[in-house]
């Protein structure tokens, strides 16, 4: 069975999401937007299930989200659009509940938050300290964010989201402690998990946790973010998911390929490698793809999505 936006592998149905290069066009791409957007408008056009851009104004800078979606909201009308992920410490939980209202409306229902408290390095600090936000208590801090956003929601913010409880919100991160949280209290889970091995090992510690806490296990959506380089010749391949993870972050793709979901080769070999994710319980992969100077759609995009949906 082949559904336009969905693939069967490992006897699971999955969504595909394309994570939009708004980093990449503040790189390489001189800031400008409209490629951006028409990326966008091609996803949707090409089957895609999502698109998704995420958040640091400092650290790793790159547009706005909410107001970048805000406009996708206007420009496409089937795709999700989800933050991958946005830092809410960086915003008043007032403020920030009522733009995700907003977004929410503009977007009919389709808004996906996805979530962080930002990790330990010294980006995040130095972004928190710029509006005068503590760093210490990080998780603490978001989980009373994400609780005042509810409250909100049920009523004082006007108008309100298109659900009374609010957009979906999806957790992105790792750790035994944001596992259980995830299970707890989020409605899906998207981590960078550098091996399905370990993205099983922590997809199950996030359902046993929901089944802890009387939750359905089921009902949360098991997220995967991954990053693909693709070319005929698989060597260089590999030296774009090097050059691209040495610009986007500062290390070689040695080394985040320890901590994140990277893969260099062949369109056939990527394909391969998200269908291992599926069949470790994955139900939405959001795919980036590494390349320098990359300002638009991906050329490869269109054709991985169709490799994954013959399949």
């Amino acid at each position: 069975m082949c559904r336009t936006g969905w693939w069967m592998l490992g006897g699971m149905d999955a969504d595909i999401g394309l994570v939009l290069p708004s980093r990449e066009v503040v790189m390489w791409g001189g800031g400008e937007m409209d490629g951006l957007l028409d990326a966008a408008e091609r996803a949707e056009r090409d089957g895609f299930d999502s698109v998704w851009v995420g958040e640091s104004p400092l650290a790793r800078p790159r547009p706005d989200p909410l107001l970048v979606l805000a406009a996708l909201a206007a420009r496409t009308r089937r795709v999700r659009l989800g933050t991958a992920v946005l830092l809410p410490l960086l915003r008043h939980p007032l403020t920030l509940a009522h733009g995700l209202a907003t977004l929410d409306r503009l977007a009919g229902g389709r808004l996906v938050v996805g979530l962080a408290p930002g990790a330990d390095v010294p980006g995040t600090h130095a972004e928190l300290a710029a509006v005068d936000r503590p760093s210490g208590r990080r998780v603490g801090d978001l989980m009373d964010t994400v609780a005042r956003w509810r409250e909100l929601w049920k009523g004082e913010v006007r108008p309100g989201p298109v659900r009374p409880e609010g957009p979906p919100l999806w957790l992105g991160a790792q750790g035994p402690r944001m596992l259980a949280l995830t299970g707890e209290r989020f409605d899906g889970w998207m981590p960078f998990s550098p091996t399905p091995e370990h993205y099983a090992r922590g997809l199950a510690s996030v359902r046993g946790a929901a089944a802890a806490a009387g939750r359905d296990p089921g009902a949360l959506v098991a997220a995967a973010y991954v990053t693909v380089a693709v070319d005929d010749d698989p060597a260089r391949a590999a030296g774009a998911l090097d050059e691209y993870m040495t610009a986007y972050y500062g290390q070689p793709a040695s080394v985040m390929s320890r901590i994140q979901a990277c893969h260099a080769g062949t369109l056939s070999s990527a394909a391969d490698w998200i269908g291992s994710y599926v069949a470790a319980g994955a139900s939405h992969v959001l795919v980036r793809f590494a390349s320098t100077g990359l300002t638009g759609y991906p050329p490869a995009a269109r054709e991985l999505r169709e490799r994954l949906a013959a399949r």
